[in-house]
């Protein structure tokens, strides 16, 4: 039977098929045996092309073959983060590289928490700011209400002072008129006393 493959990765990347979820002892040599031995194998095939192999089913089929295809695809994503190794004077750099990157990994983590300390005190001086805002303009409106307040009491104090004076100036007014009322009624009397004389 004729199995058409297509190349998922590298060579290297190439897993056993016993690694595959769901596939035991028994269906792994069965599928050995029809020429399946990789998960990448199995996931380039056709759904038709498995259901023609003993003991597989167009259920079984379809599980393995998506199980097979997610597997492969990981494999193949995992396998291209990592770096590669180059010769360098004859020896693998690939240590050196990995380090490299962990200590970057390192530096982005440092740097990150340094980010995140610095957007909480920014955060923390927003919200301080904030509330020195609102207790200034309290602040301020109380200075206008209490302005309002003197200035009302002070147009009261005049108002109340007019007509103080007022009654004043009419009680002194009465007070004269009496005394002249008196010192009109006392003159016609000395003219009588001096004209019985």
């Amino acid at each position: 039977m004729g199995i058409e493959t297509v190349e998922l990765g590298k060579a290297a990347t190439m897993t056993a098929i016993q690694k595959l979820r769901g596939v035991g002892p028994a269906l792994a040599k069965v599928l050995v045996a029809n020429g399946v031995d990789t998960i990448e194998t199995l996931a380039a095939m056709e759904e038709v092309q498995l259901r023609s192999i003993p003991g597989i089913g167009a259920t079984r089929a379809a599980g393995l073959k998506t199980a097979a295809k997610a597997q492969a695809e990981s494999s193949t994503e995992a396998e291209n983060a990592r770096p590669a190794a180059h010769a360098v004077n004859g020896k693998a750099a690939g240590g050196q590289e990995a380090d490299g990157q962990s200590m970057t990994s390192s530096d982005q983590a440092e740097m990150d928490a340094k980010l995140a300390v610095a957007e909480a005190a920014r955060k923390a001086a927003e919200e301080k700011a904030a509330k020195a805002q609102a207790k200034a303009r309290k602040a301020k409106r109380q200075a206008i209400q209490l302005a309002e307040e003197f200035a009302e009491a002070k147009e009261k104090a005049k108002l109340k002072a007019r007509k103080v004076k007022a009654k004043a100036k009419k009680a002194i007014e009465k007070e004269k008129a009496k005394a002249k009322a008196i010192l009109e009624g006392k003159a016609p009397e000395k003219k009588k006393k001096k004209s019985k004389k």
